[in-house]
């Protein structure tokens, strides 16, 4: 008996059908693998920033002299943020740590919203301005994002360029965008602070490749980052 190849089509939708299912479950499963990992990224990073805004009423006397209160120990804190970004941009690369900032952002803002009340006075902190607010988000946010950017163009041989560069320029991102935004045009020594605050986060940057380089044995990178 002589098949057309219509039939032959026919024969073959089953076929192309499970095919395509078990794409779609591939890609599921491929999705959820993700999310999975990223996880305890968001925690860390969370974590990090949760420490700096429960320590923000806490005044960095003995840098800034005693009576001025206007560096605390929530800003000091902040450079934390990029380390937890760099331990995952070494494990999994800049997409997982793109996706760990973005996500943290995310849910922390979502939840944020609901308990800053709670939090506030559950650490005695004052809530800072809307502008202040609004503009030390975006420093943060735009310095996390350059120090996954600048991270994984320096990563290399010398272990210690991509934390230490990742953490400078996130730094001076932070610096540069969050202090305008947040007092320009106002009787604030903003300037002044600014560049106390940069030189304190470029210390910082040295400071913590000493963790960095304790982390290093245990997060180790995937194949395809040669190691670095």
């Amino acid at each position: 008996m002589r098949h057309s190849a219509a039939d032959a089509g026919i024969a073959r939708l089953p076929g192309l059908a499970a095919g395509r299912e078990a794409t779609v479950t591939g890609q599921v499963l491929a999705v959820a693998g993700a999310a999975m990992r990223l996880i305890l990224p968001v925690v860390l990073l969370a974590v990090t920033g949760l420490a700096a805004f429960l320590y923000s009423n806490v005044p960095v006397s003995w840098i800034v002299g005693p009576g001025d209160g206007w560096l605390t120990m929530g800003q000091a804190l902040l450079p934390l943020t990029f380390l937890a970004v760099h331990l995952t941009n070494r494990r999994y690369g800049p997409g997982y740590a793109f996706a760990q900032v973005i996500a943290t952002w995310i849910l922390g803002g979502f939840v944020f919203q609901f308990v800053h009340a709670q939090l506030a006075q559950f650490a005695g902190v004052a809530l800072p301005a809307t502008r202040e607010a609004i503009g030390f988000s975006l420093g943060l946010l735009a310095a996390q994002l350059a120090a996954v950017f600048v991270f994984d163009r320096t990563r290399g041989p010398r272990w210690w360029s991509g934390p230490l560069f990742g953490s400078l320029w996130g730094a001076a991102v932070l610096c540069f965008v969050a202090y305008p935004a947040a007092y320009a045009g106002t009787d604030a020594d903003w300037v002044n602070q600014m560049f106390v605050n940069l030189w304190l986060a470029a210390a910082a940057a040295v400071a913590l490749l000493i963790p960095y380089w304790l982390f290093r044995p245990i997060v180790q990178p995937l194949s395809g980052f040669n190691g670095y």
